[in-house]
């Protein structure tokens, strides 16, 4: 096999129970259901340093640097199954097997893995308990009295196609959930609003449809007794035709709000469904007819009513109202509106479209400090995406319009976020955190959040909590444009804990999503040259300095933003090490 490498390795083979039965029944929901559970186990594979190989429909191979690592890996992916499965109808949970080798593999140079290593691993996983781990005695003999996990020993087993018996040891039993990390199962419902449909005769009033989307959105995030799917996530369905019940499973969510927005002339239709997502059954719709100007009374009244019915110990909170200020316009909301349906689009032409409109909005209300907040986080991601020009510092424009909108809101999620941003930006770690915590507390589905929280504080040193923040942002952040750059945070995060392995996980990660991010390339190097595998990392170099030319390790440490001194060294050696001019 020409470009074939062989290295030892813990070899992790998965498995769902009965999943032929269990598509044959219900295929799009299993698919689904599948899909979801993926998107929280994954990221317990990545964190322990697990490369996955490749999907094999319902099972995943997965490659490990040791035996410790994939055991762990392991007993956390099913304590979170376990959590998971909890909280399903039996009819809807889904069990796995999970089985183990350490042996010597063949990795070719696409990546895939092969080997009797790899073989027996395949035969050891269906001899796990549902719900269980089943390993090879190499496997037990390196982690015995290292890790948590307890294995009875199952004797040897001929195993189909392997010449040779294997002994088999297996998990006692799952171990008893505790509280979940995970955001989404925090709260009494967890509900996603999917784009409204634009029944208006013209195709350009779309943005005013997902502008009725986003307000209901944002103004359901204020209840904390109600989880409420990121935008991104939702809107990654739209103009889809799919069953609410399949998409709810995809989401997690077990409410589902769809609906419909009409615009003609100066009156509007707004008719809209709360689904129960677990029956499909309807819980409530409603049709409002109204004049254009009492749009914002609609939107008070879908969300009054929604909470009615998911949250009835709440009724005595009905009636809030936009936390944004009295709207002095109409006009003013419809423009900011344009603007997020261009700026949602991550161009650097939709950003600067999306500014336009921002602009003109607060000149006509200057009190709606949406239109600011917005305009703010427009300006910041032109930076991010390396928009330059000689008239405005996109950086500078974003900080003044987050403080504007800051100081007309100081509890609204879009203007914490922009503010957020700002504070993190100009160096003040400390206020930054603390206006990332409100913005979780405040929507604990919301992807900016965590993912903010994640890069404060592995900024400050604050390591593992970094990482269970970043790891939440990457769970609800499946369709957010960020979400290369939470894989990057993660990787640092691990790098500065001494888990090489797992940076370069999340290192692979992000590169997978955007190929030349400086950041995520310059992890991978690093991360690489600790782990002795400066071959590997020299690609990572080559991008770097092709991107940078000027590039130097005195340059780059004056520009870390890790406050402990310990951090810039660890990540000023790997630099070195890498190869990299000093």
């Amino acid at each position: 096999m020409d470009g074939s490498t062989r290295r030892l390795a813990a070899i992790l083979v998965t498995d769902v129970v009965g999943y032929s039965a269990l598509m044959a029944e219900d295929e799009a929901g299993t698919l689904a259901a599948l899909l979801a559970h993926r998107n929280a186990t994954d990221p317990v594979i990545l964190n322990h340093g697990g490369r996955i190989v490749k999907s094999t429909g319902d099972g995943v191979l997965v490659e490990f640097a040791s035996a410790t690592a994939a055991v762990s890996a392991a007993s956390q992916v099913q304590e979170v199954m376990l959590e998971r499965n909890a909280e399903l109808p039996e009819s809807r949970r889904m069990l796995v097997r999970l089985g183990i080798n350490l042996d010597e593999i063949v990795v070719d140079d696409t990546g895939d893995i092969f080997g009797d290593g790899v073989n027996v691993a395949a035969r050891v996983e269906t001899l796990s308990d549902p719900g269980g781990i089943a390993v090879t005695n190499a496997v037990y003999e390196a982690v015995r009295g290292k890790t948590e996990a307890e294995f009875t020993d199952d004797g040897e087993h001929d195993l189909k196609n392997i010449p040779r018996p294997v002994r088999v040891w297996k998990t006692l039993g799952t171990p008893t959930a505790e509280t979940s990390s995970d955001p989404v199962r925090r709260t009494l419902a967890t509900v996603a609003v999917l784009p409204f449909d634009n029944m208006s005769d013209d195709a350009a009033q779309e943005y005013f449809s997902d502008g009725i989307t986003e307000d209901l959105i944002t103004a359901l995030s204020y209840d904390a007794y109600l989880a409420v799917v990121a935008r991104n996530s939702t809107f990654a369905y739209k103009g889809h035709s799919r069953d609410i019940r399949t998409i709810a499973r995809e989401l997690d969510a077990t409410h589902v709000i769809e609906g419909s927005v009409r615009k003609s002339g100066s009156r509007i239709r707004v008719t809209a469904q709360l689904i129960d997502a677990e029956t499909g059954h309807h819980v409530w719709a409603e049709r409002y007819d109204r004049e254009l100007h009492d749009i914002f009374d609609v939107q008070d009244e879908l969300v009054d009513a929604i909470r009615a019915r998911l949250t009835p110990a709440l009724w005595e909170t009905a009636g809030r109202r936009r936390s944004t200020g009295d709207i002095g316009s109409f006009d003013a909301w419809d423009l900011t509106i344009r603007g997020q349906f261009e700026a949602n689009r991550y161009t650097i032409e939709g950003l600067l479209a999306g500014i336009e409109f921002f602009d003109s909005a607060k000149a006509l209300d200057p009190t709606f400090a949406e239109a600011f907040a917005y305009s703010a986080r427009a300006w910041f991601f032109l930076a991010f995406f390396g928009w330059r020009d000689d008239t405005v510092n996109p950086w500078h424009r974003g900080g003044e319009d987050a403080e504007l909108a800051y100081a007309l809101a100081s509890d609204n999620y879009q203007t914490l976020g922009a503010m957020t941003l700002a504070t993190g930006l100009a160096g003040d770690v400390d206020e930054a955190k603390r206006l990332a915590h409100r913005m979780v507390e405040l929507n604990p589905l919301g992807y900016l959040g965590f993912h903010v929280l994640g890069a404060i504080l592995a900024g400050e040193g604050s390591l593992d909590e970094a990482v269970e923040a970043s790891t939440n942002a990457w769970r609800l952040g499946r369709h957010e444009p960020l979400r290369f750059d939470t894989a990057s945070d993660l990787g640092y995060a691990h790098y500065l804990l001494g888990s090489y392995e797992a940076a370069v996980a999340w290192g692979r990660q992000s590169v997978d999503l955007v190929p030349d991010y400086l950041q995520s390339n310059m992890l991978l190097a690093l991360a690489y040259a600790q782990l002795g595998r400066t071959e590997e990392g020299q690609r990572h170099v080559d991008n770097m300095l092709a991107s940078r030319p000027g590039f130097s390790c005195a340059k780059q440490r004056t520009r870390w933003v890790y406050r402990r001194e310990q951090d810039r060294d660890l990540l000023t050696d790997g630099l070195i090490k890498a190869g990299l001019p000093e």
